[in-house]
């Protein structure tokens, strides 16, 4: 039977501390329980997050976790801990990897999103982690890889970090975190100076657990996403009929992903090794929702009044879920539209435009960027670029607060 725990977690804001988080010892804290405590590990807002299966990004309009799958790496919190060790090798320095379910595993170990809460279900045979029965800390680090699978033979660890390559597809959301003590888990009315000094100092541990303080993770985002929303520009009285086909976008897709490091700045996606140039680069498909291929979607006319000077005033169509890219300084676009003439004539064109930020700008992680094209032709398309909140934001670090990227757009 696999247990199952329950605390109340208030919305989470990110304490910054200094403290001195080496171990010194048990302390004699009157009231903590000196029964084994276990390794309780929490998401942050799941409800604000994803689904699995490549079926795209993570937002407000998509439902709970639905049993996604997370890695979680837990290491002693101490100058001379070194990554590089396993948690079948040393369950001290290493207290949670996927050691702890197969030898030689290397990844962190598996969990599960509950669908009605936020806690963790440890996958694999040691379904139950417990902290070492004193006050020694531990970091906590996660992330998400979605359908992706990682050999063992990939991943690099070294004693500071743990990494491995990935190539994305367009529809895969990577996202990792290390856990943070939050202001709400040190108001509790009953602590003294002393006791919020020892939760800073000890947490987390099997002291913290005792007092329900639990390691908290909040995602961050380490793609780009790029939505797509087509205007219409003709008229009925055209008696045509304009559908797009396809939309494909040329990125990045091979850079190496650092989930844990000793330098928390470190951790993230870095695609900088992945020098093709830009033609030579993948196409990425977008996709409907769900991860099922483009559906081709008839475009409807220009309602009233609108014309070519204020054609993005009309309701927009919104084209399949959307694009995960790697972060970057351009980008190709091509659409595909057919165009059907009342006598029946097919016409197909391809337009590719290229989006390109201004010097020293890029198209960051954790944004989110709507590529807005005005159809007024299938040989007649313009295109802009606006910045999009990602979701609600909420307690997602999705870069909202990012200054606006001037891009400049060229159609071939």
């Amino acid at each position: 039977m696999r247990k199952r725990y329950l605390y109340i977690l208030a919305s989470a804001v990110l304490l910054q501390s200094c403290t001195d988080n080496s171990y010194r010892g048990t302390i004699d804290i009157a009231g903590v329980s000196d029964e084994p405590m276990p390794v309780i590990v929490v998401v942050g807002n799941p409800d604000n997050m994803f689904i699995s299966k490549g079926s795209g990004a993570i937002d407000n309009e998509t439902e709970v976790w639905k049993n996604a799958p997370v890695y979680v790496y837990s290491f002693r919190k101490d100058l001379n801990t070194s990554f590089d060790r396993t948690s079948s090798e040393n369950a001290v320095e290493c207290l949670v990897d996927g050691s702890k379910d197969r030898d030689g595993a290397m990844s962190g170990k598996m969990a599960r999103i509950g669908e009605l809460d936020s806690y963790v279900t440890w996958e694999g045979p040691e379904d139950a982690v417990y902290y070492p029965l004193n006050t020694q800390p531990y970091d906590f680090y996660a992330y998400y890889i979605d359908d992706m699978q990682i050999p063992d033979a990939d991943f690099v660890r070294t004693p500071d970090e743990i990494s491995f390559p990935v190539e994305i597809d367009g529809s895969q959301d990577l996202m990792s975190a290390k856990a943070t003590l939050l202001d709400e888990q040190l108001e509790n009315a009953g602590y003294t100076d002393e006791d919020k000094a020892n939760i800073t100092n000890y947490a987390y541990s099997a002291y913290t657990a005792a007092l329900n303080i639990q390691p908290v993770i909040y995602f961050k985002h380490h793609l780009v996403r790029l939505r797509f929303d087509v205007y219409s520009g003709f008229e009925e009285t055209t008696g045509k009929k304009i559908y797009v086909d396809r939309i494909e976008v040329r990125s990045k897709t091979k850079g190496v992903f650092t989930v844990a490091s000793k330098s928390a700045d470190r951790m993230g996606v870095d695609f900088s090794g992945d020098d093709r140039p830009l033609t030579d680069r993948p196409l990425l498909a977008l996709k409907d929702k769900g991860g099922a291929e483009l559906q081709r979607v008839e475009l409807p006319y220009a309602g009233d009044g609108i014309g070519m000077e204020n054609i993005y005033e009309g309701t927009p169509v919104r084209i399949g879920e959307s694009l995960l890219v790697a972060p970057d300084t351009e980008y190709q676009v091509i659409l595909t539209l057919t165009e059907v003439l009342e006598s029946g004539r097919h016409h197909q064109n391809v337009s590719r435009t290229y989006l390109r930020t201004s010097a020293g700008n890029s198209f960051l992680p954790g944004n989110q960027y709507t590529v807005r094209f005005a159809v007024y032709g299938v040989t007649e398309v313009g295109t802009s670029v606006t910045l999009t909140p990602w979701g609600d934001g909420g307690s997602l670090e999705v870069g909202q607060d990012s200054p606006p990227v001037a891009v400049e757009i060229i159609t071939d």
